[in-house]
């Protein structure tokens, strides 16, 4: 039976058959607009858009070719888009919320609804003309919604965090500058301390302290991080300030937004270094808040696909060109910075980028920001990619000690790449972690999880901090690092140390935050004291 036809000349706009197009910016245009949060520029945007939208443009023309009908061409297109960009999020709602295991029952489903949308397209009839008209509509009101909320994103609809960008200015510096050392400030993100490696995890880090003071390197033994979080610790840590969680509180209205922008504004430490001369390197992850910063010369990044493009792909039918592995526990899923072999391949590439870096002519600052050992689990101990089967028979605990144990061998590595120098230029290094491992309690309900009702083995957890200092030619004891000291106090210590900046060192301070509603009410967590 020969295809019916619905060719007669469209009466407006509303008739031309655009919907396909639509139908494919809508889902990046959500998926960004959900995710704001994370984005700092609209930069990761683009490229997803123009590929969906694109695509969704020759499936149009391939389907008005065929059926020798733009509408019930692009009525074709449109029901392929939409599977498409359906597939990702029906699996994880069939997965998460019903306990469905395999992905297969779905691709069926789905190849099935494809081949029915796509017959009934062809026959046509007299309803293809209400369809595209009804298509068209309801595509351009999902799409005209997000680009308000991506709009609003753009032209900075949230306040500026005043209170913390006033103190965002270098420090000043009266006395001449005889030394200018290279300075590192390398953060391991959830790399715990000792205590907690041995309280929660039954492991023994002593080998690589001991390798780590071997190269000149102060163990700060019982330091915690100052905050929960990464962006709450890394702008307290960059501005030498504790936060301000009032001025936080106004500006974010409770979200992270007002944080990650101020990661990629002037921040204090880097400004002081770039008014003293020095060149800033940035070695950036995908993890966008880090992803750049107004004052870097350099932001070396790996470029091949970004966070967001690579969250789009997970959310779409791409998802089922890699085998889908379970993860031990829902943090294993890394958190938003990216699937397994995207972060592995950044890792990589930051690794190899920061150990060259050091042949640089000075005097250089460089920020890298590790995301090791934190998940998902892409490193055995051995650097190997580990299968499905060695993540899902293991426990999360010791595919956190895999990720450790190849953090301890490449960071070493790296370390002997950097001070491979005269002793005359031998460089200064912070090696940190901006916040300890989760607790799985906290990994399982971040939203709600109290930490003002957390045992003191989940604050340990949380909070006890690898931090280590190289300060070459300086006692580190007589500059104020002791074994409590916090992430708060490293650049004073630098900037008083090299640069006599008389800078008073402030209360290494823990600050528990009730929960993810009520972040900035900031509460001190009184530590108990260290044993003699």
């Amino acid at each position: 039976m020969p295809a019916r036809s619905s060719r007669d000349a469209p009466r407006g706009w509303s008739d031309l058959p655009v919907h396909p197009l639509l139908f494919a910016a809508f889902p990046v245009l959500f998926l960004f607009a959900e995710n704001a949060v994370q984005q700092v520029t609209l930069g990761p945007l683009w490229l997803p858009l123009g590929a969906a939208v694109g695509g969704a443009g020759a499936a149009l023309a391939v389907g008005a070719a065929l059926f020798r009908d733009w509408r019930r061409g692009a009525i074709a297109a449109s029901v392929l888009v939409v599977l498409f960009f359906s597939f990702g999020h029906v699996w994880n709602v069939a997965r998460e919320s019903y306990g469905v295991a395999e992905r297969t029952p779905i691709s069926v489903a789905w190849a099935a609804i494809a081949v029915v949308g796509v017959a009934v397209a062809w026959r046509g009839g007299p309803w293809v003309v209400p369809v595209t008209r009804a298509a068209n509509f309801v595509a351009a009101l999902l799409v005209a919604f997000n680009l308000v909320r991506v709009g609003q994103f753009a032209i900075g609809s949230t306040p500026s965090l005043s209170a913390e960008a006033a103190s965002a200015v270098p420090i000043s510096i009266a006395s001449p500058v005889e030394r200018r050392p290279d300075i590192y400030y390398i953060i391991l993100d959830r790399y715990s301390n000792a205590e907690t490696l041995d309280r929660i995890y039954g492991f023994d880090n002593r080998p690589f302290l001991d390798a780590l003071e071997q190269r000149g390197f102060t163990i700060a033994e019982d330091s915690w991080a100052n905050y929960f979080k990464t962006s709450l610790s890394l702008v307290s840590s960059l501005n030498m300030e504790h936060l301000d969680g009032e001025a936080l509180e106004n500006a974010g209205g409770g979200s992270f937004e007002p944080l990650h922008k101020a990661l990629r504004e002037r921040l204090a430490a880097p400004a002081t270094l770039k008014s003293l001369g020095y060149e800033y390197v940035h070695i950036a992850n995908t993890w966008e808040p880090t992803g750049t910063n107004v004052d870097a010369d350099r932001v070396i990044r790996w470029s091949e696909g970004s966070e967001f493009s690579s969250a789009v792909l997970e959310t779409t039918a791409w998802s089922l060109t890699e085998p889908w592995v379970p993860p031990t526990e829902p943090e294993d899923l890394g958190e938003g910075v990216g699937p397994p072999e995207l972060l592995r391949a950044h890792t990589l590439f930051q690794l190899d980028r920061l150990a060259e870096v050091g042949d640089r002519p000075g005097p250089t600052f460089v920020f890298a920001h590790l995301l090791l050992p934190h998940s998902p689990w892409r490193f055995n101990a051995d650097g190997s990619f580990p299968r499905a089967e060695e993540i899902a028979g293991r426990s999360r605990n010791e595919n956190y000690l895999q990720h450790l144990q190849f953090t301890n061998d490449r960071i070493l590595k790296v370390l002997d790449r950097l001070l491979d120098k005269p002793a005359a230029d031998q460089p200064v290094i912070i090696l940190q972690a901006d916040e300890g491992e989760f607790p799985i309690e906290f990994a399982r309900n971040q939203a709600r999880f109290n930490w003002l009702t957390a045992t003191p083995d989940q604050i340990q957890h949380k909070f006890g901090i690898l931090n280590a200092f190289r300060l070459p030619g300086v006692d580190a004891a007589a500059v104020g690092v002791h074994d409590r000291i916090s992430p708060v106090n490293a650049f004073r210590i630098i900037f008083n140390a090299y640069f006599d900046a008389g800078l008073p060192l402030l209360p290494d301070t823990t600050y528990l935050s009730p929960d993810y509603t009520r972040m900035f009410d900031f509460v001190e967590y009184p530590r108990p004291p260290s044993d003699p």
